[in-house]
């Protein structure tokens, strides 16, 4: 479910690679100016006086919206909220919990074309370090530490996704088994693909995935690259391409985490939501998808052990066989 992208590339360091079919979105004099700023690099203390801006795009969350304001609070963020075509008290809400907002008609270039409009507008507001999260998530404890270590030493951060414990457990089993096992394997190629790469702005332990519900850039690779796709899904991919193609540092930290929904009616096509939905249709295929995953994993976990000894592991997403075992990740698909 989730989409993966590629590690690093040992020539010129790490995520040089251009993804095919996908044109950089960036002047390469303008790549090698910002790679050369210090001040990208810069420690930790000069990045805790940095103001950080946090962006949620929201279209009728009402219902989860609060959750994902108060997780940003504690976590000493300040929010921007973008209701876009909103019906109900999303952006009364907002206010409420003392957020930025705009409001906006219904954007026909829908999650994308929201998060770009809040992105600009906390540039506008002096935002030297850029966020975004889905309404529909909240980040964990501890994970704004997480960015702010990996923004010490990258361009741009993605976060890992995992479930709404309630949520996940309330899925099919066929969608449990299924996510549990391809999350697994997932996570044991991103480890894999860090271990192999050694490098000093992503080290080990990584994952290997590029979701839009938890991005961090300093705000001159952000506009660098163009900023984020104003583009109804897959944005996170376009930007993560964009970053991989213009030479950026980019860190996928192991403990920067988003908490999702897992709903089955959700907001950008093509998202989680929709792929959940999809799942719990799928009947027994399912199973059969799952069990090839599984047997997948066990040779990762053999691959894995050769390069790190498992007491350098992180604790992985647990294959969900029986229904009553502990809740795994279960990572974005794109959104």
């Amino acid at each position: 479910m989730a989409r993966r992208d590629g590690a690093c590339a040992k020539r010129g360091g790490c995520d040089r690679n251009l993804h095919p079919g996908v044109p950089p979105a960036i002047a390469h004099g303008a790549a090698d100016r910002l790679l050369s700023d210090r001040r990208l690099h810069a420690p930790s203390r000069a990045l805790s006086l940095m103001r950080a801006v946090a962006v949620i795009p929201a279209c009728n969350e009402a219902d989860c919206l609060p959750g994902a304001l108060a997780s940003l609070k504690r976590e000493g963020l300040e929010a921007l909220v973008v209701a876009n075509g909103c019906t109900d008290a999303t952006a009364n809400l907002a206010r409420a919990a003392g957020a930025m907002v705009i409001e906006t008609p219904v954007l026909q270039g829908g999650v994308g074309a929201a998060r770009a409009i809040g992105l600009a507008a906390a540039l506008n507001e002096g935002a030297s370090v850029l966020f975004t999260m889905d309404a529909d998530c909240t980040l964990a404890p501890g994970s704004a530490a997480a960015i702010w270590r990996g923004l010490g030493r990258a361009d741009a951060v993605f976060g890992r996704v995992v479930p709404n414990a309630s949520e996940f457990t309330a899925l099919p089993l066929a969608v449990r088994r299924h996510g549990s096992a391809e999350d697994r394997r997932n996570a044991l190629l991103g480890l894999i693909e860090a271990a192999i790469a050694d490098c000093p702005w992503n080290p080990f332990p990584a994952h290997g995935t590029s979701p839009g519900a938890l991005i961090a850039w300093h705000a001159a690779a952000y506009l660098a690259v163009g900023g984020v796709a104003p583009v109804p899904c897959h944005e996170d991919r376009l930007m993560a391409a964009a970053l991989v193609g213009g030479g950026f540092r980019v860190a996928r930290p192991w403990d920067a985490v988003v908490i999702a929904s897992c709903r089955q009616r959700g907001r950008a096509p093509s998202g989680m939501a929709h792929t959940i939905a999809l799942r719990a249709r799928a009947g027994p295929q399912l199973i059969a998808e799952a069990f090839v995953l599984e047997r997948e994993c066990l040779a990762l976990e053999r691959r894995l052990s050769a390069l790190m000894p498992r007491r350098n592991w992180p604790d992985l997403p647990s294959l969900s066989t029986k229904g009553d075992d502990d809740v795994p990740s279960f990572e974005q698909a794109s959104v």
